[in-house]
């Protein structure tokens, strides 16, 4: 197996890659969905929104009917609420970023630097998501913002720190690329567990480890010390002190690629 340090950077035509931007202001690969992929996705989650309200009123209308309107109303606004609000929480955690209309468009939200949504995320995207579809109503604001963002961000997204990339599960496969953990570190690598590792962050630590030898050194430590912290909070295995962060990337990344192979990041 061979450690790569050659710089590498790949893009599709004229695809942006400036979806994952870290705190160093290195941009590592992962593409931003545009407004046209992000407004096809939206409507068909409404449609689907729609037809649920539209089922759920006449279960509503045939069981309540006689409850008298009052109760009908004030059951149907309940019914909306969590449809509008609870449809984008409930479908973004439990699909890692995705909703079924993001799906089909092969689309899927992260946080700013990469990583999957957590509740919290979910949460703030949907309560910002109250100002990009109702302030006012007909969704201006979320496209001003979608339009206006250098990351095609709405307001959810900033409130929430996330962007929404395009899948890279969905993109064509990178040349397959073996790491070895550094010499005398293979019993260091075989502990850890890298199961809880996510497509997202293989691709931002391969990326990273794919091109060290293009960043500034000061940056390199910077950000390998900052990937290595996220990462290890992932796994719940933190880099004992004794290893160095870009190291403890090779070791992790090297036990990710004995489990599931090379070739698992797409671009």
């Amino acid at each position: 197996m061979t450690q790569s340090t050659a710089a590498h950077h790949h893009t599709a035509g004229n695809r942006p890659t400036d979806g994952i931007v870290t705190p160093e202001a290195v941009v590592l690969d992962l593409e931003t969905a545009g407004f046209a992929s992000r407004l096809v996705a939206a409507l068909i989650d409404l449609m689907i929104v729609l037809l649920g309200l539209f089922v759920i009123s006449l279960i509503v209308l045939l069981t309540l009917g006689s409850a008298g309107e009052s109760t009908v109303i004030t059951v149907m606004a309940f019914v909306v609420f969590c449809a509008l609000f609870g449809y984008p929480i409930v479908f973004e955690t439990m699909m890692r970023g995705r909703t079924p209309g993001k799906a089909a468009l092969r689309l899927r939200a992260v946080t700013v630097d990469g990583a999957p949504l957590t509740l919290r995320e979910t949460t703030l995207r949907a309560m910002g998501g109250i100002v990009d579809k109702l302030l006012p109503p007909g969704g201006i604001t979320g496209v001003l913002f979608v339009l206006g963002t250098p990351r095609h961000q709405r307001v959810g997204d900033l409130i929430a720190g996330t962007i929404v990339i395009r899948d890279p599960q969905q993109y064509r496969p990178a040349p397959a690329l073996w790491f070895s953990p550094p010499p005398g570190l293979e019993p260091y690598s075989d502990l850890i567990d890298p199961s809880a590792i996510t497509t997202e962050q293989y691709t931002v630590i391969r990326s990273f480890l794919t091109r060290v030898g293009t960043l500034a050194p000061n940056v390199r430590v910077a950000l390998a010390a900052d990937l290595a912290d996220r990462l290890g909070r992932t796994i719940r295995f933190p880099r004992h002190e004794s290893v160095p962060p870009e190291a403890y990337l090779l070791c992790v990344i090297a036990k990710y690629q004995r489990s599931v192979g090379p070739a698992t990041v797409r671009w």
